[in-house]
Parts: C-alpha cells; structure tokens; sequence
C-alpha cells in the first residue's frame, strides 16, 4: 500500500482583507501573513507539488492540517476546492491544524464545507466540541489511519495543541483494537506528538500523556506537521516523521511509504521528495533522503 503524508499547505489568500475589519487573534495573524507568510507559502509550488503527488497513485493520501491562515470561512470554502482537486474524500485523510480551527466560528465553517472530509460527530457528542468524531478510523486490508485532533482554539500568540482526556481514552480503544487485529497502525496528529519536540507556545499540551499512551499501545507510523521542517524520531519500534509544508519556498516536501506484509510485520520504505529551497516552483523535485526497515506485527 502506498500512503503519501503532505501537510500545512496554507494554500488560502488574504488578499482584500482588511486588518481593521478582522478581531482578536486574527489581527495577528494577518500581520503574520501580510509580513512573511505570502512570501513563503506560495501557490505555484503546492501546485506543483500537488501534480507531483498525483503522479505517485498513491492509495491514501494523508493531510495533516492548516489549509488556510486564519480560520476564516471565506479561506475554508477556497481550501474545500482544493480539496477536490487532491482527491476525493474516500482517498484523502484530512485532520486539522491550529490554523484551520484559529478562532470560535472557525470550527462550525469546516463542519459545513469540508464535511465530506471530515469525521461525523456520534449521537452522544456535540457539533461544537472540536475532538468529536475523533480519532477517526480507516480500514485499508491490513493498514489503519487513525487520525488525531489536536486543534484547539487557542489565545494570542498561542499555537499550541490538546487532545483532551476523552479523544486519548478513544485513542487507547483504537490502538488496543488494532493491535489484537495485527494491524499496521499509523497515527496522524498535527502538532509534535511528543514534548520537548519543539517550543511551549507550540507544543501538545498532553504530550507526555499521548507519549505514554505510545509506549503501552505503539502504533507502526505516525505523521505530524505544524513546525514547517522535516524531521525523523524512533521511538522503540514506532517512526515518527515531520514533514515540511506543502507550499514553501523554503523547501516544500511530502514523503511516500510504501508497505507491504511480510511472514513476520510489514516491510515498509519511505522517501522524502523535496523542492530544493529558492529553485524555480516547477523544478524538479529530489529525494533528500530515503530509509527501509521492518515494522514487527
């Protein structure tokens, strides 16, 4: 099976927009993008990449958050056309980012025009809790994509995460689930999965409780986006991998797995395709680093 992990494409523009007509934490925000990110994160290179990854046929492609800047409706509904041209929802995992979830409407903006993307909250859950749905389960033969949401609201010059006691119980049902099935587990979250993995301001506020939890339950695999670099941990017999943003001039990457059964695990093989940083957007893009090895059942 062959998944490709892309992530923090900020594909949306803020173009027209008016600092004086935003509130709150937006107006940092668009500060931040007016400054530096509209330089950054360029459309012409997620096109790019977002052909590249076509080409690979992947079987799942999984997206790990921020779609967009500052949460508004206006950028969720350009991010949804988006969304349509990566793939359909049955072949695109998408959980959100900070961004995405940046301010109190934002949420109830993405229920209504990514919903064919996103997680149905059960009976017992409400529409405006931002973990309900989550984690969310795919079932492809052997593997299984179990998506986080760690996108909360937060306060000004806040990036940080939170799963929330309830989606780690979820989580531990999911894992243990799994791992009496013999399943390929891989876990996908937006933030650093585990602390010290970068700065407070954007740090997991339940990191060392998510670490624990993946000590006692490892899954194969998990996928984080949020810091913009690449990066590769192991963790006992669990690989985690960062990938950088999607839309960067700074060097925009995505990374392929392919895996496949074996009479003891899975056999798995993964490449970090990469734009090399201040190439022209359509320049090819390199594989900067590649690594196999053998994930025990």
């Amino acid at each position: 099976m062959r998944l490709i992990h892309l992530t923090d494409p900020h594909l949306s523009s803020l173009e027209g927009r008016r600092f004086w007509n935003l509130r709150g934490k937006r107006r940092s925000g668009y500060l931040s993008w007016y400054r530096n990110r509209r330089h950054v994160h360029l459309p012409a290179i997620l096109d790019h990449l977002t052909a590249a990854i076509e080409a690979e046929q992947a079987d799942q492609i999984l997206l790990t958050g921020d779609l967009v800047h500052i949460g508004l409706e206006s950028e969720i509904i350009e991010a949804a056309e988006w969304l349509q041209q990566l793939g359909s929802p049955e072949k695109v995992t998408l959980i959100p980012g900070n961004h995405d979830n940046y301010a109190g409407d934002s949420l109830a903006a993405m229920n209504q025009h990514w919903a064919a993307y996103l997680p149905q909250p059960a009976e017992d859950e409400t529409a405006d809790d931002y973990t309900a749905g989550y984690p969310v389960v795919r079932e492809f033969d052997d593997v299984r994509i179990i998506g986080l949401n760690s996108a909360c609201t937060t306060r000004i010059f806040s990036a940080r995460g939170q799963l929330g006691m309830g989606q780690l119980a979820r989580l531990e049902s999911r894992l243990t689930s799994g791992q009496a099935d013999q399943k390929f587990q891989c876990l996908l979250i937006h933030h650093p999965p585990f602390p010290k993995m970068t700065k407070r301001r954007k740090a997991l506020l339940d990191g060392r409780r998510l670490k624990n939890l993946l000590t006692d339950l490892p899954p194969q695999l998990v996928l984080y986006g949020h810091l913009h670099r690449d990066r590769e941990d192991i963790f006992g017999h669990t690989h985690i991998y960062g990938t950088a943003s999607a839309s960067s001039a700074a060097g925009a990457s995505y990374r392929v797995f392919d895996i496949e059964a074996s009479e003891s695990g899975w056999n798995c093989d993964m490449r970090l395709m990469r734009l090399p940083a201040g190439s022209k957007p359509s320049a090819d893009l390199v594989i900067t680093a590649r690594s196999s090895w053998s994930a025990p059942s």
